[in-house]
């Protein structure tokens, strides 16, 4: 039951690790690229109607889900005596905490924030540098999500196998 508990945690985390990857890698790619060719009137307008679509609920559940299920992955390591396989969690929760999570808490959303006060027809004179220097925190958080998304996968493939009699791995 421990083991099946513990599996499952480790799974979720992996799920949502992924799907965050996936989200920064697509915008970093695509997105970004995109709006980096825009004037500031429709750079401006484009941003403040996608920060305005990005609040909801299921990005929420699935953005903070990613930053602290893989804490949980690894409480649940240690709590079946799977010391590697935690250690291996607890650095993945810890990458992922401070390069997505906190670069989008100090740098991102503080953009944001400022963003979604500007007339677009009256940018700031610094319009540019803070679209880049959004555009590296993003390019930072996708690679580290990408990473943190590997890294699961590695643990999860790699970690032994937990006995169904008493859930201590072998």
């Amino acid at each position: 039951m421990r083991a099946s508990l513990a599996l499952a945690i480790e799974i979720a985390a992996t799920c949502l690790l992924g799907i965050m990857a996936g989200f920064f890698f697509a915008f970093a790619i695509d997105v970004v690229p995109a709006m980096t060719r825009l004037d500031a009137t429709a750079y401006i307008t484009m941003q403040q109607w996608i920060n305005s679509v990005v609040r909801n609920l299921t990005f929420g559940a699935t953005y903070f889900g990613a930053a602290l299920l893989p804490f949980a992955a690894a409480a649940a390591a240690f709590w079946c005596g799977r010391r590697r396989a935690g250690v291996a969690w607890l650095v993945i929760a810890l990458v992922y905490f401070g390069a997505v999570f906190w670069i989008t808490r100090t740098v991102n959303v503080p953009i944001n924030n400022a963003l979604a006060t500007w007339q677009p027809a009256a940018p700031p004179a610094n319009w540019q540098d803070l679209r880049d220097t959004w555009n590296q925190s993003n390019l930072i958080r996708a690679m580290a999500a990408i990473g943190c998304f590997i890294s699961a996968v590695i643990v999860i493939t790699l970690s032994p196998p937990m006995t169904a009699r008493d859930g201590i791995a072998r």
